[in-house]
């Protein structure tokens, strides 16, 4: 499970979201009697593959019903996911983008990346809608269909959520920031703890710009689009959650004090008695 997943679960499990369909069994069928898109190379010029591993973000098991497409290019066909839960998908060079991840009673979502020309393999976790209510319950919020859902984090390094962030939308809009501990939202904090995560909820669609603000340095786009110092952008659909990662300078390590003489005892300047 990724960071960002493993965060977030610890999270629903504190507020008694467990898996709702635990002992059930999967209604799987609905993508699997659908016709795989026929790719034609060429469609949406040079492309790279990447392995797409999508999980469920609660237990960390694959999603069997999931289906990927890269969003808003319809050019290329979206992937369904094997037995593991993984997938190969065709994405065009050079652009920025974003995966589109549908699956039975889990909330759509989007999440944002800048590719190359090299192949990438990359770990999705996604929630079920009943999983994501009661998170913007706790923050006062009722989900509105028809807006976006925005979930952003601030990492000094890969799993290393950092604190003292804050965040406002450009344009602005929507309720929040909510800022969490423990990955759970909470209306009396101000800026970002530890696990680095916060969240904008009922958000109109469209693009937009989140602006990190961070007092140890400059924050940029790790899953997200460059849009310059402290400046990531993404897009957001309504009844879709989308995710975004900035890359942040920690603050420097406080200093140790000054040297210590053998035994612990700091040298004063006082000339030896002998």
């Amino acid at each position: 499970m990724t960071w960002w997943g493993a965060g977030l679960a610890a999270g629903l499990l504190l507020l008694g979201c467990g898996d709702d369909d635990a002992g059930t069994v999967s209604d799987a069928g609905q993508d699997a009697a659908e016709p795989e898109d026929v790719f034609v190379p060429g469609d949406a010029g040079p492309t790279a593959t990447w392995e797409v591993d999508v999980r469920d973000l609660l237990t960390g098991d694959p999603v069997t019903t999931a289906r990927i497409c890269v969003h808003r290019v319809p050019e290329l066909p979206c992937a369904s996911v094997n037995m593991d839960g993984v997938a190969m998908l065709e994405v065009p060079v050079n652009i920025d983008l974003q995966l589109h991840t549908t699956a039975t009673r889990y909330m759509d979502q989007l999440n944002t990346f800048t590719s190359d020309g090299e192949p990438r393999r990359v770990r999705l976790d996604i929630a079920k809608t009943s999983n994501i209510v009661p998170l913007l319950s706790a923050a006062g919020v009722t989900l509105d269909r028809e807006k976006g859902q925005l979930a952003f984090l601030a990492q000094s390094g890969p799993g290393d959520g950092l604190a003292d962030v804050t965040a406002t939308l450009d344009p602005a809009g929507g309720e929040g920031p909510f800022f969490t501990r423990d990955s759970i939202p909470d209306a009396e904090l101000t800026a970002t703890t530890s696990d680095g995560l916060g969240v904008y909820a009922n958000v109109d669609p469209g693009e937009l710009e989140v602006v990190y603000a961070n007092p140890a340095g400059d924050c940029t786009a790790d899953e997200g689009w460059d849009r310059g110092a402290n400046r990531v952008g993404t897009r957001l659909e309504a009844n879709t959650l989308t995710i975004i990662i900035a890359r942040c300078e920690a603050p420097p390590e406080m200093d140790a004090g000054p040297p210590m003489m053998d035994g612990g005892a700091m040298d004063g300047g006082v000339p030896d008695g002998g």
